[in-house]
């Protein structure tokens, strides 16, 4: 009796355990990373908050941005660095139509122009990095590159609110190497969509993942509002 009692609780804490099972994280950012490098349009709406100390901390903002191939993006929301002297946030709207590029500041009332020809590598200042396929990568290398990660490791499963819903999600840290920088993603077990990607500056929770859908093509022209002033690139 007494042994097939102790057989009846090993089984009974086992259980638990065996159902406890982390799940394959290499399996999880695979799928990831196929989810991601099949999108060749894409748009993010997110809630993002920055916590490093300095003139940006605590700054958060509702951002979007979406992305046509080739050439074609639109990036809007507040940003470190986009402030009146360049050195606290503040809001900007930047839209490549395939040919120019237009980047307004909604607090002065101004805006910019740069011929796509000028965004290279080699121009002045930091004119390459808003190039098209720049800010392509920018948004989406770590997450096609997800299963190249080689140090990973899974937290738990945990469910968020997305889009009106309730969707199940892993809950993972990958990094480089160890030590190095290291993001934690929220990962929807059905779809392999990122919903939250948070690192040791900031917190970015997507309200919108659209990937490869057709895109509205109001997103990628721009009419400079009335009484906006065009002002010489100094930026």
């Amino acid at each position: 009796m007494w042994r097939s009692t102790r057989i009846a609780l090993y089984g009974l804490f086992l259980y638990p355990a065996l159902a406890q099972t982390p799940p394959n994280v290499a399996e999880i950012l695979q799928r990831v990373s196929q989810t991601y490098r099949a999108a060749s349009n894409y748009e993010f709406v997110a809630d993002a908050t920055l916590r490093e100390d300095g003139a940006n901390k605590g700054w958060s903002s509702h951002v979007l941005f979406a992305f046509e191939s080739p050439n074609r993006y639109r990036m809007e929301g507040a940003f470190p660095g986009m402030g009146s002297d360049g050195s606290v946030p503040g809001k900007a709207v930047l839209v490549h139509d395939g040919s120019t590029l237009w980047c307004y500041f909604p607090e002065s009332n101004q805006y910019v122009t740069f011929k796509a020809s000028d965004l290279t590598n080699n121009a002045p200042g930091d004119q390459g990095d808003v190039a098209p396929a720049a800010m392509d990568h920018f948004m989406m290398w770590r997450y096609r590159g997800a299963a190249d990660f080689s140090d990973t490791r899974f937290l738990r499963d945990e469910t968020l609110e997305f889009a009106g819903a309730k969707v199940d999600c892993y809950v993972v840290t990958v990094a480089q190497k160890k030590g190095g920088y290291a993001y934690t993603w929220w990962i929807d077990k059905q779809r392999s969509r990122i919903l939250r990607e948070d690192n040791a500056e900031s917190s970015t929770v997507y309200t919108t993942v659209n990937l490869d859908k057709p895109l509205p093509g109001e997103l990628f022209k721009f009419e400079p509002p009335p009484g906006a002033r065009k002002v010489e690139n100094q930026r």
